[in-house]
């Protein structure tokens, strides 16, 4: 049964891609699969509920992915576009929602907040004597990641650009270093006198390693 409704969202996403959520009905996403709909609607009882199932293989695979230790800058990009190649479907179907600013279902600040929170932990913690309202800069920070980071995702998870993965992880982890360094100066989020002096030693909630050595959060 698990492997059947997998089955059914990778198709239903796919029509969804080509056809647009708006303009796709079960019907459509029953004939794609060679099934009566009545099958459909006992295990998706609504189109909602089909819409809900996508987003949610999603949002599981950025938690599995982020869960792991990241080993290096732009690794995680990798590790999200291998899982998603797998069943490309529903995540290009959820990431082209999220990028064009549609908010089917609340999809844009779903993913968009996961991706925005895993990014303030692990990239923007402010360090002990950050000048004031250091939380609030370290936020817009992390808000301001989220669509490059998601751009990078999508052209990995489509594979289409000629660039191997070992090339586009060193691409995507220089892009992701520099990024996090210059924003940390950039929004003060360290103390005046370590400002200029690259990351600096702060702690994050997912492992024993600083701020500077966190490689594999982009």
């Amino acid at each position: 049964m698990q492997a059947r409704r997998e089955e059914y969202i990778r198709i239903a996403a796919s029509v969804l891609l080509e056809k647009g959520i708006g303009s796709t009905t079960m019907q459509d996403i029953a004939d794609r699969a060679g099934v009566p709909k009545v099958l459909f609607y006992r295990i998706f009882q609504s189109k909602q509920a089909l819409l809900d199932a996508i987003v949610d293989e999603v949002l599981t695979a950025f938690h599995a992915a982020y869960a792991q230790r990241g080993k290096a800058y732009g690794n995680r990009v990798i590790v999200l576009a291998n899982i998603a190649r797998k069943r490309p479907e529903p995540y290009l179907l959820v990431l082209a929602y999220v990028r064009a600013g549609l908010d089917q279902g609340q999809w844009a600040r779903i993913i968009s907040d996961t991706v925005t929170q895993y990014a303030l932990e692990r990239l923007f913690v402010p360090a002990p004597g950050a000048p004031p309202g250091a939380w609030e800069r370290a936020q817009y920070a992390a808000r301001l990641w989220t669509g490059p980071f998601l751009d990078a995702l999508i052209a990995a998870i489509e594979n289409r650009d000629g660039v191997d993965d070992g090339s586009r992880m060193r691409w995507w982890g220089q892009i992701a270093r520099q990024y996090h360094l210059s924003s940390r100066e950039a929004f003060q989020l360290d103390a005046p006198k370590t400002a200029n002096k690259g990351a600096p030693d702060v702690l994050i909630p997912d492992g024993n390693i600083t701020v500077e050595r966190v490689v594999g959060s982009g």
